[in-house]
C-alpha cells in the first residue's frame, strides 16, 4: 500500500487530494493518510471531504510515515517545508515551479534529489501529451515552428492575493502559468533553446509582475514562439506544431478553457479535400479533468516498460531545475526581477 500524505488544502492540494482518490478507483494500491494546512478550517474541511486525517502540524504529518508527500503550498514558504520533509523517508512531488528563482531551484535539487519530483501536470494533457510524442516520432516531418498561447484573466480582486504578489509568487505570468509552457517547450527542444527576443507588459494588476509576456525561443533547427498573459480575457490555450509535411493543433484544456481537443492536417490537404480545414483529423477530444490523477498514477506506479506512449514521464527535479534556468535568462533578457530567494525572509516562515 503506497501512503500519500498532502501539504496545502486549497485548490491544488485539493485537486491532489482528487487525483490519489481516483488513482486508488482504477484499482490502484494507494490510500491517503492525511492533510496539514496552518488553516485548520481548511484543513479540517478537506479531510472531511476526503475522508481523511488532519494533521495539526508536518511533523505530526511525518510521524504518521507517509511513502509520498505532495507540496501545494504558496511559493515563498515551499523551501523549508521540503527541508523538513526531507528529514523523514519520504519522497516528495512539490507542485510547480521548483522554488522562485534559479537559486532557491538549486537549493532543492541538491537537498532532494532523484527523492523530489516537479508536478508539471500539462505533460499529462491526452492531446498536449500526443502532440509532443507525435513531434518526437517524425510525424510532422522536421519542425519548422510552434506557437503556444496561454491566456488568463484572473478574477476580480486577485491582485490582493499571493498569487499575484510578486515577493510571494516569485514573479508573475512568467513563473504561474508560464512554466508550463517553459516545460514543454523543453521537451521538444531537448538540446536547448536560447531568448531570441521578447517583450513584456504590464499595468492593469499593479503589483510589480509581469502581465503579458510575448517570446521568440530558438532551438537552433526551429523557433518557438510563447504568448502567456493573465490579461486575458477569455481563457484560451492553444498549442501549434507545424512541420515539413503537416502540423498539429492543440485547442482548450479544461474548465472556463473548454475541452481538449487534438488535430492533425496534412501539408497541403486541400489537394484531396474540399479545404484544409477539411483535410484536418481530430485525432483527441478529452474533458481534460483527469490530468492530475494520471500525472500522479504514473509517479507512484512508474511501469518498466520502455514504451513510446509513456513518454514523457513525471518531471524529475533536474528538469524543473532546467525550466527554472529557462526562466532566469528569460527575465534577464526582458529586464525583468531575477531574485526572490532571502535567508532572513526564509528565517521567519513558520512551516509546522
Amino acid at each position: 500500500m503506497t501512503r500519500v500524505a498532502v501539504v496545502g488544502g486549497g485548490l491544488i492540494g485539493r485537486e491532489r487530494m482528487e487525483a490519489v482518490r481516483k488513482v486508488a478507483a482504477r484499482g490502484r494500491d494507494v490510500v491517503l493518510v492525511g492533510v496539514f494546512d496552518a488553516n485548520k478550517d481548511q484543513c479540517e474541511k478537506s479531510a472531511k471531504d476526503f475522508t481523511t486525517q488532519a494533521f495539526l502540524s508536518i511533523d505530526a504529518l511525518l510521524l504518521d510515515d507517509p511513502d509520498w508527500v505532495v507540496i501545494a503550498l504558496p511559493h515563498d514558504v515551499v523551501v523549508p517545508v521540503v527541508h523538513k520533509v526531507l528529514q523523514s523517508r519520504a519522497s516528495l512531488l512539490l507542485e510547480k515551479p521548483m522554488g522562485r528563482d534559479l537559486q532557491e531551484a538549486r537549493e532543492l535539487l541538491e537537498a532532494g534529489g532523484e527523492r523530489l519530483n516537479a508536478g508539471f501536470n500539462y505533460r499529462y494533457y491526452p492531446g498536449i501529451r500526443k502532440a509532443l510524442q507525435d513531434a518526437r516520432a517524425g510525424r510532422f516531418g522536421e519542425i519548422v515552428n510552434v506557437e503556444i498561447l496561454l491566456g488568463h484573466g484572473c478574477f476580480p480582486g486577485q491582485e490582493k492575493t499571493w498569487k499575484l504578489n510578486a515577493q510571494r509568487a516569485g514573479g508573475g505570468c512568467l513563473i504561474d502559468p508560464g512554466v508550463h509552457l517553459l516545460d514543454l517547450c523543453l521537451l521538444l527542444a531537448p538540446h536547448g533553446l536560447k531568448v531570441a527576443g521578447g517583450v513584456s507588459w504590464s499595468g492593469f494588476w499593479n503589483t510589480g509582475i509581469e502581465e503579458d509576456v510575448n517570446l521568440i525561443l530558438s532551438a537552433d533547427a526551429f523557433s518557438i514562439t510563447l504568448h502567456i498573459s493573465i490579461v486575458h480575457w477569455r481563457s484560451v490555450f492553444r498549442m501549434a506544431i507545424n512541420g515539413t509535411d503537416g502540423y498539429g493543433v492543440v485547442t482548450g484544456r479544461n474548465r472556463s478553457y473548454g475541452p481538449q481537443t487534438y488535430s492533425l492536417g496534412p501539408r497541403w490537404g486541400w489537394q484531396s479535400a474540399p479545404s484544409q480545414a477539411a483535410s484536418e483529423k481530430v485525432e483527441i477530444e478529452s474533458s481534460g479533468l483527469d490530468v492530475f490523477a494520471d500525472e500522479m498514477e504514473a509517479l507512484l506506479f512508474p511501469s518498466a516498460n520502455d514504451n513510446p506512449s509513456l513518454w514523457p514521464a513525471p518531471a524529475t527535479s533536474a528538469q524543473a531545475l532546467n525550466v527554472m534556468d529557462l526562466l532566469d535568462r528569460i527575465r534577464e533578457h526582458l529586464s525583468l526581477r531575477r531574485q526572490f530567494a532571502g535567508e532572513l525572509e526564509r528565517d521567519r516562515v513558520i512551516v509546522s
